[in-house]
């Protein structure tokens, strides 16, 4: 960390962010497993509660993975356990859920689900990719949550969306105290923006997006044209606000970047006149 930390009871953001968790949070135990509405539940809706439990494993690897990239920060290490207690809830109650219906799911299913393609050695472009990621999960879930009728699923899917949200703020903190810290804050503001607009990109195309993402667009409950517009205007939104920049909307994000990118390079290799 570039900064010198005196006294972590008053300058640790996981203090703030730890406060907000533990007031939203649920509990797992709360649940009414045994009020399941089995009249409710289809062959497909199965399928898709699978694979949103699929999407949600990742969070181990990415965990170890943070820890590698970050080990040094003494702040966002602290808040992490938190977002990994938290995440690691996701696919277990969906799982649980499952289970309440006789639908078993198998260790190897567990430890497929936790395998991720190796990540950037970049710490802004890892905490804007799970800003995004955060982002398009609660996307997703709040429409999965109006397709499904049986009720304690619904429960769970909201749940699960209000904790994506919240996460998102957490990584958005980070992100941009990262930033602030940077010996080139605008190398790395440019990161971000570079990093925001590829996974803004349509799925249809064939752009690589953030594997959660893509597992989550693989549900056939979903509206995923909906589901992509909702999330796009949604990474503009908290990106603009981020970085301090105006982006009018989706499509102008990469005039945004270019722009930013040719003021980044006049400024480190201005032209002198002779």
């Amino acid at each position: 960390m570039a900064d010198h930390l005196d006294d972590l009871s008053n300058q640790l953001g996981y203090y703030r962010l730890l406060e907000s968790s533990e007031k939203a949070r649920w509990i797992f135990r709360e649940q009414p497993w045994d009020a399941i509405d089995t009249s409710k539940v289809t062959p497909a809706l199965i399928e898709d509660v699978k694979i949103a439990a699929y999407a949600e494993l990742t969070t181990f690897s990415a965990t170890a993975a943070f820890m590698q990239l970050l080990h040094d920060d003494v702040d966002f290490t602290q808040w992490l356990s938190v977002w990994f207690y938290e995440e690691t809830k996701h696919p277990l109650a969906l799982i649980r859920w499952l289970g309440r219906l006789g639908v078993p799911i198998a260790q190897e299913f567990i430890h497929r689900g936790r395998r991720i393609t190796p990540m950037t050695h970049s710490p802004v472009e890892m905490l804007t990719s799970n800003i995004c990621s955060e982002i398009a999960a609660n996307t997703a879930y709040n429409q999965f949550a109006k397709t499904v009728e049986e009720p304690v699923l619904v429960q769970i899917v909201k749940d699960l969306a209000r904790d994506e949200m919240r996460h998102s703020v957490g990584f958005e903190f980070y992100c941009r105290q990262t930033i602030e810290r940077s010996d080139d804050p605008e190398r790395d503001r440019l990161v971000a923006l570079r990093t925001a607009w590829f996974l803004l990109q349509p799925a249809s195309d064939g752009v690589t997006q953030h594997p959660v993402f893509m597992t989550l667009l693989k549900m056939q409950c979903l509206d995923i044209a909906e589901v992509e517009r909702r999330y796009r205007e949604h990474i503009v939104t908290r990106i603009a606000k981020m970085l301090e920049l105006d982006i009018p909307g989706p499509d102008a994000f990469y005039d945004v970047y270019t722009g930013l990118k040719k003021r980044y390079r006049a400024a480190r290799h201005p032209i002198h006149a002779t």
